[in-house]
């Protein structure tokens, strides 16, 4: 063997050491002083949407009951627009009887998509009694409450142009006729308004 090819043999060997203690220092070793490893995050960024409905400005008390179902309670109210509703409840009487109002928010919640509004859409339950559905009313302000469609294919378009995180005032209410006889309203009122939401 010569000299030369003696030498590259050297330098070959060398080289391979010196490969072979990186590569052992970069999760353990011996004989050495710093060692390191690498560590790789995997995640999947989704989109999220989330609709959350609180108490408004004065108005009577949104209790959260979880899983996207709220409440909020008028008291007691009659078709004379007469007595005491719950605090924050308004009442306004007309030849027909009494509407009764209280203001909430709507906030629509959403990140990760190409679009920044959404629109704000409300309905009703059909599967409440009748009493409740014709008592049912909303509204962009107490003295312009209407009636609630019971289908979401004729839902009402709350906002068409709604951002993330800014609340939306709505008036939500029930009107009581004052009517007696056979068409009488009286009872337990309970109708269901579903709010949505859908990124544009």
């Amino acid at each position: 063997m010569s000299f030369t090819n003696t030498l590259r043999l050297g330098v070959l060997l060398a080289a391979l050491a010196i490969f072979a203690g990186t590569a052992a220092a970069q999760g353990s070793c011996s004989s050495c002083t710093t060692v390191s490893s690498n560590l790789t995050l995997s995640a999947t960024a989704q989109t999220a949407v989330q609709l959350v409905i609180s108490t408004g400005s004065g108005g009577g008390t949104v209790t959260d009951g979880g899983s996207g179902a709220y409440t909020v309670s008028f008291g007691n109210v009659n078709g004379l627009g007469i007595g005491t509703p719950t605090s924050g409840v308004s009442v306004s009487a007309s030849g027909s009887g009494a509407t009764y109002t209280t203001p909430i928010n709507v906030t629509p919640n959403f990140s990760g998509f190409a679009n920044s509004t959404a629109t704000v859409t409300i309905y009703q339950d059909a599967t409440t009694s009748a009493n409740s559905q014709s008592a049912a009313r909303e509204g962009s302000a107490a003295g312009s409450v209407a009636s609630v469609p019971t289908t979401s294919g004729s839902a009402n378009t709350v906002s068409a142009t709604a951002s993330t995180a800014t609340a939306i005032t709505r008036y939500v209410g029930v009107f009581v006729s004052n009517v007696n006889g056979g068409s009488a309203v009286t009872g337990s009122l309970a109708p269901k308004f579903i709010y949505s939401v859908t990124v544009n």
